[in-house]
């Protein structure tokens, strides 16, 4: 008799370790997506930033603002106002900042197009860049050391209507 109890005993206790097994195994998935999903929207927030710090660079005619935005080794190519392709090192952007000063009346659209861990694809859509002239910026992100970059741009001016 006392080796039934025994037995039965072991046989619950076995059930119960099972079941609370099993449902602290969920309780780390669900903690572990949690995680993620809050990671993600911290990355988020963080490459908006950096998409609007690039903006308010361009706003104030800042260059501090705008290397603060991208990686030193940052590449540019796009489409300037006569149609032809521009490229190079992101120099270019700080020079004509430099020369032109602060550009007061920009206005940005940006969205995340896509994300992973560590990089990131923008599309910042800007109007009055100069007078009547917009431009539509593609921006690679990637997070290096710890840090949100544009690491290279891609864009199209064009004369707004």
């Amino acid at each position: 008799m006392i080796k039934l109890l025994v037995a039965v005993g072991l046989m619950f206790s076995t059930v119960a370790t099972a079941k609370v097994n099993a449902g602290s195994g969920g309780n780390s998935n669900e903690k572990e997506n949690r995680s993620k999903k809050m990671e993600k929207m911290d990355d988020t927030k963080a490459i908006l930033a950096v998409i609007d710090t690039y903006i308010e660079g361009l706003r104030q005619g800042r260059v501090d603002l705008l290397k603060k935005s991208f990686h030193k080794d940052a590449i540019m190519h796009g489409y300037s106002r006569d149609n032809k392709i521009t490229e190079g090192s992101v120099q270019h952007l700080y020079d004509i900042i430099e020369k032109a000063g602060a550009l007061s009346n920009v206005t940005a659209k940006n969205k995340v197009l896509n994300q992973t861990s560590n990089t990131a694809f923008v599309l910042a859509e800007l109007k009055s860049t100069a007078p009547n002239e917009n431009s539509t910026d593609y921006l690679s992100l990637m997070k290096i050391d710890g840090q949100w970059k544009i690491i290279s741009k891609v864009y199209h001016l064009s004369y707004a209507k």
